[in-house]
């Protein structure tokens, strides 16, 4: 039999470790994400500032969701020109529903379409919801 103090720790644990999830990558490009009210979430995109490319926000609900601070680059290698990670952190802030669509293209080439395109659709405030999808 488990002690009351380790069962309220990993009870504990289980609701604060449900809000945090790891960063959605290119692998979940497409998908219907569910996240509480106030849940933090990023997501991480490769990609390669040397040669004018980056990911920019091009459509969500700032209702439903809010950017927090600028995307962070990390570059994956000590090479001038090698590629690295971009770093959008996010918040939901009311319920709601909302695609989250990053697009990867030159900023100063507005009239050319994005070379790719992440999406997500956020859902947000949904505790026990099941959608039908």
């Amino acid at each position: 039999m488990m002690p009351k103090n380790l069962i309220y720790i990993l009870i504990v644990y289980l609701v604060v470790s449900a809000g945090c999830s790891s960063p959605y990558t290119i692998k979940d490009n497409g998908r219907t994400v569910e996240l509480q009210m106030d849940s933090p979430f990023e997501v991480e995109l490769e990609g390669n500032p040397s040669t004018g490319y980056s990911w920019q926000v091009a459509e969500m609900d700032t209702n439903v969701i809010k950017q927090i601070g600028e995307p962070i680059y990390e570059s994956s290698g000590n090479l001038a020109g090698s590629g690295g990670t971009y770093t959008f952190r996010f918040r939901t802030v009311d319920n709601g529903e909302t695609p989250l669509v990053l697009v990867y293209g030159r900023p100063f080439e507005p009239a050319k379409a994005p070379v790719k395109t992440f999406r997500l659709k956020i859902i947000s405030g949904t505790m026990g919801r099941i959608t039908g999808e």
